[in-house]
């Protein structure tokens, strides 16, 4: 990253150390979420009877790789949340993501810097990962989400105006910055290219809500995470844009370690 960035990358929310993280802390994130706390506790536990790489081991590796694509990015640096003073630098943009997302390192290179009268900006999103519904992998594990209103947890970005107008709250957490970018006196421009990409990989909480509904999945998830890996290694990444090859091939081996059987 520059010296001088002109631009922000903040990280949402996520434990320091993922691989000595207390599980039980995840319940008050899960009852945040409307969903039932036990979620994660339950996951982890049949993930780690299964499978080499327990389920934090797996969450603190993909960290890694998340951290790794955001100091990669060009004329940025990159934040903790609870390091951010909740302001955007003069002239630059705030991008807000989750441990688990990836960055484009020409993030802020192929966006314009905000003018005085900006909001914010919202680029396309890719997404990594199976469909939470029965048609599952019937699609490409590199999926380009439609470029339309919709603000994901990876793919806009604030400027000082918002900020100062609307305050941290109305911004961070992209439910209530969708509220935001639909208001009408919002000054929103907006990128036809994809910047950012959604992993939904087996262990984020999408993906734990959905396959722990399954009676197949809690029967035997290894049925689930070998065809899971038979997509990733099906993936043509010519079909993917080049910036994101690269964290895909590395999410690939990560996964491919981590499911080998115990």
């Amino acid at each position: 990253m520059s010296a001088m960035p002109a631009n922000r990358v903040v990280l949402r929310g996520s434990p320091l150390d993922w691989a000595t993280f207390d599980l039980e802390r995840s319940r008050e994130f899960l009852r945040r979420l409307r969903l039932p706390d036990h979620l994660v506790v339950d996951f982890a536990a049949l993930w780690d009877r299964h499978f080499k790489v327990d389920f934090r081991g797996v969450r603190a590796r993909l960290k890694a790789l998340a951290l790794a694509t955001y100091g990669d990015v060009r004329r940025a640096s990159l934040l903790r949340h609870e390091e951010w003073d909740g302001a955007a630098p003069p002239g630059g943009w705030v991008a807000l993501v989750d441990d688990d997302d990836w960055l484009a390192p020409g993030l802020f290179e192929n966006l314009a810097a905000p003018s005085a009268a900006a909001d914010g900006v919202r680029w396309g999103s890719l997404r990594v990962g199976r469909v939470f519904g029965p048609e599952g992998f019937s699609v490409p594990m590199i999926q380009h989400r439609a470029l339309d209103r919709v603000v994901y947890t990876n793919n806009y970005a604030v400027s000082a105006r918002a900020l100062g107008r609307l305050g941290r709250a109305a911004l961070f957490e992209h439910d209530a910055a969708q509220a935001s970018f639909d208001r009408p006196d919002f000054a929103l421009t907006s990128s036809p290219q994809y910047l950012s990409c959604a992993v939904k990989h087996p262990c984020c909480t999408m993906s734990i809500n959905y396959l722990l509904k399954q009676e197949g999945f809690r029967a035997d998830p290894r049925r689930e995470l070998a065809t899971f890996m038979d997509a990733l290694d099906g993936m043509r990444l010519d079909q993917a844009p080049e910036w994101v090859r690269a964290p895909f091939t590395q999410f690939r081996a990560i996964m491919a370690d981590a499911v080998r059987p115990r």
